[in-house]
């Protein structure tokens, strides 16, 4: 865009906001990386680039990743076995793969040091989604993630956890409130169905990390690390699953106060549950326990869990699919792909819509997501502020 001047790119459909009604004929003015104006496409005296039969929404988000994974099966090894210069390559590399498929923004919650930072804080040298950190989670020893993360078994060690993600940058807190169900090192057993951390000790982590300007997202596979994650405060409640044995059942009581009290959940729905399924319930009881969530109001975001064996960035849309497959409304299935996951994760100016002044992250869609949720995996083109990224074999030159 020589000299600033706007560049306007014109869509069948642009959908600015998931809870605003689709502008037919839109178009979209970007210059300087940040969109200018939007509205019909008669608005505007030209247009420079048109997209044809393709909705435009706002760049999506994956709020749960881990990008220094492979997604292979080895996940979980010591970061020893694994140099941070093949760890920043591999963040840098799944970050852009996640931007060719129409996610400009993702949250991670778990990578060895402070790599996804320094990866964050620096031009990666390639067209990438924006991240946001957590950096290692908070765990205890030999608890979940403690191949990647910060072992604390006493309330001083937690505070200093906590004071040194602060020091190097972390924009999250990311606890393990309970064990989960990947852990190549040992079996984790009965921790997945028990909390990792005493009420107190979750209670030091919430108000230290606030009181440091860190929010706190909460590894939760069971009711107990719920309630206790829910109590102390933490900001999003992750996975949800409310495992137990012979297999989860959602307390609707505790899902219907958290419910009422907006706190968002990302159950991190991927491929796996409508494939190879989830291990802490049949397909058909976890489907039904994920409508429930939905049902009693509890506000659901999108997160993939990214890193987990052919959890690929490519693979982001089959998420959506879970939820398309409960039923919900396909308003609210972009809201959690989008603006709902960009107020969860803390980046509510300047992502999950479309709007002047904002960064000209966006998406073309073969289709109408509103319409039909498959249009997700059909990603036609990308912009990542203001400038275009081709996906595979798919893209609109600009």
């Amino acid at each position: 865009m020589p000299g600033g001047r706007n560049l306007v790119i014109a869509a069948r459909r642009v959908i600015l906001r998931a809870d605003r009604e689709p502008v037919d004929a839109g178009a979209i003015a970007v210059s300087g990386g940040l969109v200018r104006a939007a509205g019909r496409r008669s608005d505007f005296p030209a247009v420079d680039l048109d997209l044809g039969d393709v909705t435009i929404i706002p760049g999506m988000i994956d709020a749960h990743v881990h990008l220094s994974s492979d997604c292979g099966p080895a996940m979980g090894t010591q970061p020893a076995e694994r140099p941070d210069a093949e760890a920043v390559l591999r963040i840098i590399g799944n970050a852009h793969r996640f931007l060719r498929a129409g996610v400009t923004t993702v949250r991670d919650l778990g990578t060895p040091g402070g790599l996804a930072g320094l990866v964050r804080d620096r031009d990666p040298g390639v067209p990438a989604a924006t991240i946001v950190t957590a950096n290692q989670p908070v765990t205890i020893t030999g608890g979940h993630g403690a191949h990647m993360g910060i072992a604390c078994d006493s309330v001083p060690e937690l505070r200093r956890a906590v004071r040194a993600h602060a020091a190097q940058g972390s924009d999250w807190i990311k606890v393990m409130a309970s064990g989960g169900f990947v852990n190549p090192r040992r079996p984790e057993g009965a921790a997945v169905y028990r909390p990792l951390f005493t009420a107190e000790e979750m209670a030091v982590i919430v108000t230290e990390a606030h009181a440091l300007g860190m929010p706190v997202a909460a590894h939760c596979q069971n009711r107990d690390s719920i309630e206790m994650a829910f109590r102390a405060g933490v900001d999003t409640i992750e996975h949800a699953t409310f495992a137990a044995r012979p297999h989860a059942v959602v307390d609707e009581r505790l899902a219907a106060e958290i419910a009422e009290d907006g706190r968002p959940v990302v159950p991190t729905v991927n491929n796996y549950w409508l494939t190879r399924g989830v291990p802490w319930a049949p397909a058909e009881v976890a489907l039904a326990n994920l409508r429930r969530l939905y049902d009693l109001g509890v506000r659901l975001v999108a997160g993939t869990d990214m890193g987990l064996p052919t959890t690929t960035p490519e693979r982001y849309a089959e998420g959506l699919m879970v939820f398309e497959e409960i039923g919900m409304d396909r308003r609210d299935i972009l809201a959690a792909a989008t603006s709902a996951a960009a107020a969860a994760i803390g980046r509510s100016q300047v992502a999950g819509e479309i709007g002047p002044g904002r960064p000209a992250d966006l998406v073309a869609l073969a289709g109408d997501p509103l319409a039909d949720a498959r249009a997700y995996s059909r990603v036609r083109w990308v912009m990542k502020g203001g400038r275009a990224v081709a996906p595979p074999g798919e893209g609109i030159g600009a």
